[in-house]
């Protein structure tokens, strides 16, 4: 009684729930044109998603009068120029009769452009007879102006038109026209603004030289790529006067500052509580070398590692790395402590596709639970293929990956261990926006597979491992996966489980709703399932999962993640928390 009383109260205090708030039920119809009739729905709803007047109408007879205005542009966009629209609102529900009238085309098509210009112009895909419809007529100025950007040099291109619609043909007079200006080439090119940047790098990423046709599409092309160096702030074009038909060009530019410093302190419920600080400079060398120092010391972890990022390394498609890492785990599995170098080089091979080939060199000495340490000298040649198409790197909304990695492992001690390790990692994002929050479908599979070697034999830090903030939220990190038995001390006590040692394989699922609510805070409900294998044979069959939720707050580098999650499949014997709490930086994947 007491719960629909207070749902009661909703109305009388004018409160709006989000989910219900609506503007109010409208139907169009148009005999005789289902096509028309569909299309006009469909432009109303989407305007009554963005217009912001609209949601500030009470009354249905004001939002249909203003919708009634929305109908007749409309109908004139797609050539109706008689159109008529009739309203009534019954029961809170609007009705729009529309009577759509003659439809109006084109009587007559003129281009106005220089004769030299007109060889080879394709049309602007209208011809006499056509639907004077407003977004093909619109289409045909940006096809004349491509046209003329890629087979002119003219210093400004210029393009507008005119219809004039002659109400008793019920047709109209279309006339488009380019504006007279010189055909000029390009001559001096100069880079003003730069005092840290090699100014010969980035005349190379101008892409111009002096003789080329001059056209505003290459300027402005050549100006993001300037952006894109990650070493310009802002960059500008300046043009001459033409002068016997050459154009001298100034491209000034605004540097970035190179250096940042990082400090950070944090806690999760895997690492426990820590800090951690970098220090970057994205122009060591002038050409827009990358070098990275990072430290981290937590209760769990404590590393330092340096980068060395070397982007257009002979080609401008591709780039080498070189890392260096020194590391120190203390994990309840084993204990590690490792030093490692290594270089990579990553070529992209399409807009969404990327190959990569290395090496690493990794000195470790490993101690599992009862057992005596073991020290290891491994060569690895790690090769990689990676599709990406998603529109953002730490906050996708829509679009997709798949990374494969192949990498194989060489000791170069006497014991001569080998083993490939196999990772792949596939994800995909779906943004709904025609729904109110804005919901994101991301959902991420990871599987891999260790060969060549028993588990045993493989270093404990190399195999895989289940649990965590990055794998199966609501398990302690590395929680899931294969134990040893171990004998008790006590005569007629059952054995023990050892701490997790890790397998050949894994198999992880992750499934998250993320909701918008407003432009700095979301929301998430999330569903993860994995668990990792002796044998290498990954499956899904027999995962453990956890549930649970999470609050993003929306920073302008990228989301500010804080998860909750428990465990669904809490086991008997072993210290299953009732819940695990992650903090960190980006989505989860």
């Amino acid at each position: 009684m007491l719960l629909a009383s207070m749902f009661l109260l909703v109305p009388q205090l004018g409160y709006a729930l989000p989910f219900f708030d609506k503007l109010p039920k409208f139907k169009v119809r148009v005999s005789e044109n289902r096509e028309l009739q569909e299309w006009l729905k469909d432009q109303l709803n989407e305007q009554r998603k963005s217009s912001s007047v609209l949601k500030s109408y009470e009354d249905p007879l004001d939002v249909a009068r203003y919708e009634h205005g929305t109908l007749e542009k409309l109908l004139r966009s797609r050539g109706y120029y008689d159109g008529r629209v009739r309203q009534s609102v019954s029961d809170g529900e609007i009705l729009y009769r529309v009577v759509p009238g003659h439809l109006y085309r084109i009587s007559s098509l003129e281009i106005r452009m220089p004769p030299r210009l007109r060889v080879g112009f394709p049309g602007v895909g209208l011809s006499v007879g056509d639907p004077l419809e407003a977004k093909k007529v619109t289409e045909g100025v940006k096809q004349i102006e491509t046209y003329l950007a890629e087979n002119a040099c003219l210093l400004n291109v210029d393009v507008d038109y005119q219809a004039t619609v002659i109400h008793s043909e019920h047709a109209a007079r279309l006339e488009y026209r380019v504006a007279q200006s010189p055909e000029v080439r390009i001559g001096q090119i100069y880079v003003e603004g730069v005092t840290t940047i090699d100014e010969e790098f980035l005349r190379k990423r101008l892409k111009l030289k002096e003789g080329d046709c001059f056209s505003r599409g290459k300027m402005d092309a050549a100006k993001l790529r300037l952006l894109r160096t990650n070493l310009v702030a802002g960059a500008n074009a300046e043009v001459s006067e033409p002068n016997a038909g050459i154009v001298d060009i100034t491209f000034i530019v605004t540097e970035r500052k190179h250096r940042t410093v990082r400090l950070g302190v944090g806690y999760s419920s895997d690492d426990g509580g820590g800090a951690s600080a970098g220090w970057e400079h994205r122009n060591i060398l002038g050409r827009g070398e990358r070098i990275e120092v990072e430290t981290r010391a937590y209760e769990v972890t404590q590393s330092i590692k340096g980068k060395l990022l070397v982007p257009r390394f002979f080609r401008d498609d591709q780039e080498f790395s070189a890392t260096a890492e020194a590391e120190n785990e203390e994990r309840e599995s084993y204990d590690a402590e490792s030093i490692s170098v290594g270089g990579a080089i990553s070529r992209r091979h399409t807009k969404h596709r990327t190959f990569s080939i290395g090496s690493e060199l990794k000195f470790s000495q490993v101690q599992e639970e009862g057992e005596e340490s073991e020290n290891y000298n491994l060569l690895s040649f790690p090769l990689g293929v990676k599709i990406d198409t998603t529109d953002n790197l730490l906050d996708a909304k829509r679009g997709a990956t798949v990374a494969l990695e192949v990498k194989p492992y060489f000791d170069l001690r006497s014991s001569g261990t080998q083993f490939t390790k196999n990772t792949l990692v596939m994800t995909g994002y779906h943004t709904f926006e025609e729904t109110k929050f804005d919901p994101t479908l991301a959902l991420r599979i990871k599987a891999g597979v260790i060969s060549g070697a028993d588990n045993l034999e493989i270093p404990a830090d190399e195999r895989f491992y289940a649990g965590g903030g990055g794998s199966v939220r609501g398990y302690a990190y590395q929680a899931l996966g294969p134990r040893r038995l171990i004998p008790s001390t006590v005569v007629g006590e059952p054995p023990e489980l050892s701490d997790p040692i890790g397998g050949r394989s894994l198999s992880e699922i992750s499934l998250e709703g993320r909701f918008r609510i407003t432009e700095s805070w979301g929301g998430v409900l999330f569903v993860d399932g994995g668990n990792a294998y002796a044998d290498a044979k990954p499956g899904f069959d027999d995962l453990y999962w956890g549930a649970g939720v999470g609050v993003r707050y929306m920073t302008s580098f990228a989301p500010l993640r804080f998860d909750i999650g428990f465990p669904l499949d809490r086991r008997e014997g072993l210290d299953d928390s009732s819940y695990q709490i992650y903090v960190s930086l980006g989505q989860a994947f």
